[in-house]
């Protein structure tokens, strides 16, 4: 199989409306101010220019979102996981998340009211951490389910927040069913999950309109700038979906060509994407790519139904590109910053670097030339501390 396949969307309509109504400038300013109601808890993440690595590729410009820096988590995940248990809670309360502050949300009055809580989430990490974090905050207990193979750093950081971890014997797809069924067992189970079993879903949904207060960051620190091309990591897509949701509702006519990337062993949109029949595709499998953050073999409904949408197209990529991806931010050209990136935040920056390197016709197909304006995101740091020096310090999974 070749480092990187790709294949056009044909499925593209580029019209606005349906699910990326949800993400209206209107409605991520309401979940950006919800963030910022966090005070210290919330951090704005920087936006690297990376002239140096870009001057080396030929290309005008390449700008990075940092989630390394998302306070104590390493992730981008802490927005979605905070405004999701967040609403989840005003819910119970009957009022509406905007009239209320975190702080109350927090009080012995809210528990008082609401009593004894437990949520649950599957994750391959961060997303985990996230609800282990919100369910700290606010009072209540989280349980998360993680798939075979989890590596212990990623099961102590979690624990580390006071939630109960269990590392099952089956992949992340079937954590979201165990986490599922175990909240129709259970009365005070609720599922705080970054994917759906369909559109209707609220908590879901809550948890990808929080990443959008990324993009509300993003806007800001571009200052006018527009990229032309944004390439999104996607597991079951939330992320990759709520990204290109706010893309398509703020440039709508001068829209980025976007660009979806998975593992190999886990791409169920590039899947999708080679059918190009209207509907998702899922894959199946161990999925033991060293992306673990993005080994997801169905993908969230709500997710496809924008991204077939609005991508230009869907990138399969082998563990050797994210692994170079890693070790090119930790070692930085000219006044680059160095960028701690772990497995699944890297790999924008290691496709982007071996199609400008080594595949002219992949370049040509991306439309990526000298006036190409980048942007990517580097969704985690260094998240298996491990294997993230056996990459970067011994070249593991090197050409």
């Amino acid at each position: 199989m070749s480092y990187i396949n790709f294949v056009q969307n044909k499925m593209k309509t580029g019209t606005p409306g349906g699910k990326t109504a949800l993400f209206s400038a209107q409605q991520i300013a309401k979940v950006n101010a919800f963030h910022k109601s966090m005070g210290d808890k919330y951090n704005i993440t920087p936006l690297h220019s990376l002239k140096g690595l870009a001057d080396d590729m030929g290309i005008a410009d390449i700008f990075l979102k940092d989630e390394s820096q998302r306070g104590d988590l390493k992730a981008f995940k802490l927005l979605g996981g905070s405004y999701a248990v967040a609403q989840c809670l005003s819910g119970l309360l009957g009022k509406n998340l905007a009239d209320l502050s975190f702080d109350y949300l927090k009080s012995p009055e809210v528990k008082s009211k609401l009593g004894d809580i437990t949520f649950a989430a599957a994750s391959d990490g961060n997303h985990g951490k996230s609800v282990a974090w919100a369910a700290k905050e606010f009072n209540q207990s989280a349980v998360v389910y993680m798939p075979k193979g989890t590596v212990p750093d990623r099961v102590r950081a979690i624990e580390a927040l006071g939630a109960n971890v269990i590392v099952t014997d089956t992949n992340y797809d079937g954590c979201v069913q165990m986490v599922y069924e175990l909240c129709d067992l259970y009365d005070n189970w609720i599922a705080i999950a970054d994917t759906s079993e369909s559109e209707d879903e609220l908590l879901p949904l809550y948890v990808m309109q929080g990443y959008s207060s990324m993009f509300v960051e993003i806007l800001h620190q571009l200052n006018g700038t527009i990229p032309t091309h944004v390439f999104l990591q996607a597991g079951v897509g939330s992320f990759a979906a709520a990204m290109t949701a706010c893309i398509a509702n703020t440039y709508k006519g001068n829209l980025p060509k976007i660009f979806i990337m998975e593992p190999h062993q886990a791409n169920c949109y590039y899947a999708s994407g080679v059918a190009a029949d209207g509907t998702a595709h899922s894959v199946t499998g161990d999925m033991d790519s060293i992306m673990a953050g993005l080994s997801c073999g169905v993908p969230n409904p709500v997710a496809w139904n924008i991204i077939k949408n609005f991508a230009e197209g869907f990138l399969s990529i082998d563990d050797i590109i994210t692994a170079n991806g890693m070790r090119i931010l930790a070692a930085p050209l000219h006044t680059d910053p160095a960028v701690t990136a772990g497995e699944s935040g890297a790999v924008g920056t290691g496709v982007l670097e071996y199609v400008m390197r080594a595949d002219k016709g992949l370049q040509t197909a991306l439309a990526l030339e000298s006036t190409s304006t980048v942007l990517l995101f580097s969704t985690e740091g260094d998240t298996d501390s491990q294997n993230y020096r056996e990459v970067v310090w011994h070249g593991k999974f090197g050409e």
